[in-house]
């Protein structure tokens, strides 16, 4: 019996700390702010919670390729991604915080170097993918993914992860 009502406390236990870690991995809100016809999107990150939000910088491995864009033209899908090969020349697990309330904003150049679409990947300083650029036209569903995968850095640093993603049409 007293088996039984340990497990049930650590049972307790393990569905509080997931319930509070849930709560922060719910407060970070994505809006895409702007789209230009050029392949540029500004996106607003928000802070939802009444505590602050870390969030990996994205010059190191653990903040580095976490977008992703979908483009959705005339029925046809294509879909943008973060080159995941890219080199750091130094690589610490760095962070920013967003306070409670409060916003930052990323811009994501699909043509400015470390994208891959168009079945190539780009390096940091090609312009393009593989000879074409990136656009949006009017009526293209523009969908944007922000995907930080759950890390020991993560969870000892208290950074958050997981999954947000907002769509807008391009008028």
């Amino acid at each position: 019996m007293k088996l039984f009502s340990i497990l049930i406390f650590l049972g307790f236990c393990l569905s509080a700390a997931a319930t509070a870690e849930d709560s922060t991995m719910h407060s970070l809100q994505i809006t895409i702010t702007a789209i230009s016809r050029s392949g540029e999107i500004t996106v607003k990150l928000r802070n939802g919670s009444e505590g602050p939000i870390k969030i990996w910088r994205e010059s190191n491995a653990w903040g580095a390729a976490r977008w992703r864009v979908l483009r959705v033209r005339e029925g046809q899908l294509e879909t943008f991604f973060q080159n995941p090969n890219q080199r750091f020349t130094r690589n610490m697990p760095i962070s920013d915080e967003i306070a409670p309330g409060r916003d930052i904003e990323r811009k994501l150049d699909l043509n400015g170097g470390n994208w891959c679409g168009f079945r190539h990947c780009s390096s940091y300083n090609e312009r393009g993918l593989g000879g074409r650029e990136a656009s949006f036209e009017p009526g293209d569903v523009i969908i944007v993914t922000y995907d930080v995968p759950r890390s020991n850095e993560a969870s000892d640093m208290a950074v958050w992860y997981g999954v947000i993603a907002s769509m807008a049409t391009v008028q």
